[in-house]
Order: C-alpha cells, then structure tokens, then sequence
C-alpha cells in the first residue's frame, strides 16, 4: 500500500504515473487539481444567492493493449483500490485500433500563474455586483439580473510519455441582463483573467442602454438582409467554426468542414486561429490533456481551411502531428479567434443600407451538422438598420442560415475584439462586431 498523502500536489501525479505503469499500464496521464469558485447571483436589482465551493480531485487515464479506461479519484486513500479495479476491468474492453498513444517527451512548458488577488477576492464581489447593478439603473434600466463568478485554480500533470507540468488559473466573469420593459432588454458579459481589466459597471451600463433603446420593439421583416452581428452573437458562430476545425468532429460526422483543407470555406475577409497561448484568454494553459505542449495553430486564412486540431491518434490517421489540442478521445480548441478588421461598429452599420444590426442570441440549433445548417433567435436589443444608421428596434425573428454561407457572406470584419464566454459560448471566443451580407431572416414562430 503506498503512502499517497505523503507526496506534494504536483509530485502525485508523477508518483501515480509510475506505479500505473509498474502494474502494467502502456499510456498513462494522471492530472490532480484544485479549484476555488465564487458564485453571486442577483435578480430584481437585489443580490439573490452566494455560494462558494472547492473542488479538489485526482483523474487517471490508462490504456493497455490499444484497451482505453479513465476514472476520477477524490481521495488519496482510493488510489491503490482505483488503479487495481482499472487494470482489472481493461482486460474485459474492446481494443480500439484506431488508439495512436499519446504525446511522448519532455518539454519545457511557459508558466501560467493565477493572479494570487482573485483568490482572496470576497467583499470586492459584492462590489462589483452593486456597481453592475447601479450603472445599468442609472441607464434607465427598471430591472437587473444576472451572475457573477471568481475561480482561481492550479493544475499537476503527469504523462508517461515523459510530460510533467503545472499551471494555475483565475477568472472573474459577470453576466447582466437589464430590462426596461416587458419586451425590451439589453445583455452584456465581461470575462477576464485580472481584476485590473474588470469592468463590471461598463458590462452593466452597456445592457441598461441596449434595455432603454430597444424599447416598444416592431415586428421584424423576413428576407434576405445584410446583418452587423456584435460579438455576442457572432461568438456562437465562431465557437461552432472551431469545434468543426477538430478532427474529431470530422471524424463522427459533426463537422461542416469534412474534406475542405485547402479549399474556401469563407470569405477573403475571414481569418481565424485556435490560440491556447493568449494570458487574457480563460482557457489560456501551457499543455493539453496529452501533455503536450500548447500554441497558436491557425485554421483559416483569408478564407482558406488550412487545418483541422488534433491530438496524437487523430494526427496519426491523417499524417499528420498532434497541433496540441488533446482531448484525450476528441481533440477541441481552447480559444477561436477572428483576426479584427478595421472597422469600427458604427463603419459596419454606415455599409448596411436596409438591414439588422443584433446584440445577442439563443437557441442556436442544427438541422444537419455536416451541411451547417442551423437556425438561433436573436433576443434582447434588435435593430433595423436603414441608410446607414440605427432605426427601429425590432422582434420576434429568427436566422434560418448555414455556417459556410455565413462564413462567405462575411463582408467587413471590426476591430473591437472581446473575449466571449457565457453558458451560450461554452469554449471562450475572441470576436469583433462582423457585417454578414445576405443573411436569411424568418419568423421566430417558424
């Protein structure tokens, strides 16, 4: 019986590592982690709940003979017990031929440190809400909800390809949803790694604007219509552009991207990039699941699919190297970015002659994966655009479209980037305003 508790954090998973390995094991990666969270939701313009937890816990994926098994662990006393069970029950599993390892070396890895002031972070939260909520009062908004969250984490790895490595974490993120009216509302989001960038008064006076100018809503026109989506909005595009870029979505037939590399799959105008290595980003970490290290990888240029993400099997079947991307079953990007334009928000409207200028969405569902056929309901402020310039507020539509004629039918990209992430973008996106010709707009009832 080994004496678990007697290692530090980071030298556990290492120690696990071997002893799997001793027992029989082929590929092992053992990670252990901690992490810190802070929840305050409000309703009504009053705080409604808080609530923090620590989770805290040991994972350990092992294959043997192409035989794959992975399990969590919560105490240190269970290990034996756990690694034991496991090579028990791998003998009993279907091999899967297409298993191609996992990463095998020994890099040096950047450093990621959480920002040690989250952490301690509690009477400043409360803070932060009340400042969200004032300034979207002060807007004009009769009503605020929303939800705020701090984390502040550190991960150990440990493979037995030889990757050992160690990263921490931190976030503040707050939604605000203001209403003004039954059917008039505004929505922002902020999600940052450094208190010094958190802003939750502007996140807050941004939705009680959008509450106060979308007031007594018309109902929208169907049609064919040039559209500026904010990046709200478009980060579910792009958060859909990425996971299409895996090899593994390609593979189970959930990609609109099968068998394009090297073909158009967008406009001139449309470049975009999976990029783990950016300190802003929430996903922003060293390694990935395989052990391997980390980067920049970039997925379409000025239109054209250069690539899709990877892990070690799926680079192997297609000939290719691991782009860092592991998910250990499905690789999955960390962070989808779209180059900015040059264009401010108000240049984008100043080009749409009769159209929609939209703030946020949801719903967003696919009729066909493969094809990218999909259809999501704008919500909260909706606009008309007519000569250039904001007019009515509008409601009750719907976008019936497709990825790739979206995709092509991007005319000008903005240059305000923000990092989008929101129970509606669960992977983070950097995306800017983005003016989209040719848009299919329906009823929101259809």
């Amino acid at each position: 019986m080994s004496n678990w508790n007697s290692y530090s954090p980071a030298d556990l998973p290492e120690a696990v590592v071997k002893k799997a390995v001793q027992m029989g094991a082929d590929d092992v990666v053992v990670t252990s982690g901690i992490d810190d969270t802070k929840q305050i939701r409000f309703a009504n313009n009053s705080i409604t709940t808080s609530k923090s937890w620590a989770s805290t816990g040991l994972s350990i994926y092992l294959t043997k003979d192409k035989r794959i098994l992975s399990t969590q662990v919560n105490e240190l006393s269970e290990i034996d017990r756990t690694l034991d069970e496991l090579m028990k029950r791998i003998k009993m599993m279907q091999p899967n031929e297409e298993y191609g390892g996992i990463y095998s070396g020994k890099p040096k890895f950047r450093k990621n440190v959480a920002e040690p002031t989250v952490a301690a972070m509690v009477e400043e939260l409360f803070v932060h809400v009340d400042a969200a909520i004032s300034s979207a009062q002060e807007a004009g908004a009769s009503r605020v909800a929303g939800v705020l969250y701090s984390s502040s984490g550190e991960m150990h790895q440990a493979t037995s390809g030889g990757s050992i490595g160690t990263y921490g974490s931190s976030s503040l993120e707050i939604s605000v949803r203001a209403m003004s009216d039954a059917e008039s509302s505004g929505h922002m989001v902020q999600s940052v790694t450094s208190p010094m960038n958190f802003e939750p008064a502007r996140v807050g006076r941004t939705a009680g604007e959008l509450a106060i100018e979308s007031r007594n809503p018309e109902i929208g026109k169907e049609g064919k219509f040039d559209v500026v989506f904010s990046p709200m909005i478009f980060a579910n595009i792009m958060e859909r552009v990425g996971s299409s870029c895996s090899a593994g979505s390609v593979d189970a037939g959930m990609s609109f991207f099968t068998d394009m590399i090297g073909k158009k799959v967008a406009s001139e105008k449309f470049t975009c990039y999976d990029d783990a290595t950016n300190p802003e980003s929430l996903d922003s970490l060293p390694f990935d699941e395989e052990g391997a290290p980390t980067g920049k990888t970039s997925l379409i240029e000025k239109g054209i699919l250069k690539t899709y993400l990877h892990n070690t099997s799926t680079a192997k079947r297609y000939g290719t190297v691991s782009t860092g991307n592991a998910g250990l079953v499905f690789p999955s990007p960390w962070t989808t970015c779209l180059e900015p334009g040059q264009d401010t928000r108000d240049q984008l409207i100043s080009q749409v002659n009769d159209g929609y200028y939209m703030t946020n969405t949801w719903y967003t569902r696919f009729q066909n994966y493969q094809t990218g056929d999909f259809s999501t309901i704008p919500r909260d402020a909706i606009f008309h655009i007519k000569n250039g310039k904001l007019d009515k507020p509008v409601k009750d539509i719907r976008i019936s479209e497709n990825m790739l004629n979206i995709l092509k039918n991007v005319k000008a990209v903005g240059n305000d980037p923000m990092q989008v992430h929101w129970w509606e973008v669960e992977t983070p996106v950097f995306v800017p305003h983005v003016l989209v010709e040719n848009v299919n707009i329906t009823k929101s009832t259809q």
